[in-house]
């Protein structure tokens, strides 16, 4: 039996501190609006996500997958298509197993995995220390979220921020986005992701605080658009739309000729960390976050932390529960069964189209799914 090392808002990471293999457990909650573990569990929700995360890698590592990609001439002209062409993309997976870390070939909660270093950013006066990145480390998560956006569905984020016509110029829009407005290529932003809450930062920014030099971050910048768009495919396949999403990566121990740092892909890749509509129907954590959106607890959440940034401190959700009396009420009924089954079928459809088989036998069909949302 493998140790707990830490136990997260969704999933729990197992294993000895410092030495292969750590197992990601992933359970059956769920978090929205950064809270932590909400009020009700989704049933099978920590399978699918592990069956999900195990796909996506193994289609990610295979060069036979991006030799078959249909790109622009411009990408596929790039070093790193070209190294995905003969290398497959690389990441920390290594591969489904039960609770004790063996390999299995059933659905299951457990994925094991390489272990990266997540260091802790010292807190002073406002600010986060990222001194900790200015020595080039290697096998250690890069301090950033990626997102990425094929489009500006109801709710994206983006509304909020292309207002500022320089903004919009940096992520390489010439105009301030529509709502349903769709991309050809991907417009990538980045955020914080070792702070106790979310940042969007610029490019500029991005790189500084991730100790990146320019062929790093230009790397990284190529293997997003890449990603992206190898997704956008694989979906496409299940009649699937995908908007929008994010990535994690680490710095890789190896280095490319110029002595560069290569990436990992970490962590998973599912429902939680995409924005994807079945014939207009959204088909991730959007539905949970919308039902939510207009409560109390949620205009409670903003408020604390307005008052945590004002006061220099870091723990806003305390000021949610305490001063302000707020916490989150559970799902109804119908919401929480279109939620537990909106993962299987996902999960379930995407082994059916690429793997000829079922993850999930039962599982609602796409349209049985938006009828049900």
């Amino acid at each position: 039996m493998f140790p707990v090392l830490h136990i997260g808002s969704v999933k729990n990471i197992l294993g000895v501190a410092g030495k292969s293999p750590y197992l990601f457990h992933f359970s059956d909650r769920f978090s929205v609006f950064d809270w932590g573990a909400m009020p009700d569990e989704l049933t099978d929700k920590g399978k699918a996500l592990a069956v999900m995360a195990d796909f996506f890698f193994r289609q990610m590592e295979g060069a036979d997958t991006w030799q078959k990609l249909d790109l622009p001439a411009a990408l596929k002209e790039t070093q790193t298509y070209q190294d995905f062409c003969t290398n497959g993309l690389s990441h920390h997976s290594l591969g489904l197993c039960d609770e004790a870390g063996h390999a299995v070939a059933e659905a299951t909660p457990y994925l094991k995995v390489e272990p990266v270093a997540v260091p802790v950013l010292p807190f002073k006066d406002g600010e986060y220390d990222y001194q900790a990145y200015e020595g080039q480390p290697v096998k250690t998560l890069v301090p950033l979220e990626v997102i990425f956006r094929f489009g500006v569905p109801e709710g994206s984020s983006l509304l909020q921020r292309t207002s500022d016509a320089d903004y919009c110029r940096a992520i390489g829009l010439t105009d301030a986005p529509q709502p349903g407005e769709r991309f050809e290529q991907p417009i990538i932003e980045y955020s914080t992701k070792l702070e106790s809450s979310d940042r969007y930062i610029s490019y500029a920014e991005a790189q500084r605080v991730a100790g990146m030099s320019d062929a790093e971050f230009a790397t990284l910048h190529e293997t997003v658009t890449l990603l992206a768009l190898h997704l956008k495919s694989i979906f496409a396949r299940c009649d699937v739309e995908l908007w929008d999403g994010k990535f994690e990566f680490s710095f890789a121990p190896e280095k490319n000729a110029d002595g560069s740092r290569k990436f990992w892909i970490v962590d998973s890749i599912g429902p939680d960390e995409l924005r994807l509509t079945y014939h207009g129907v959204q088909l991730s954590k959007e539905n949970l976050r919308r039902f939510y959106r207009d409560s109390e607890w949620h205009q409670a959440i903003n408020l604390a932390k307005h008052l945590a940034a004002d006061r220099s401190i870091k723990e806003w959700k305390g000021i949610c529960e305490g001063e302000l009396n707020s916490s989150p009420e559970p799902l109804s009924p119908e919401v929480k069964e279109a939620s537990e089954m909106m993962y299987k079928t996902i999960a379930n459809e995407l082994s059916k189209v690429c793997d000829g088989r079922e993850s999930f036998p039962g599982a609602w069909d796409f349209d049985t799914l938006i009828h049900k949302m």
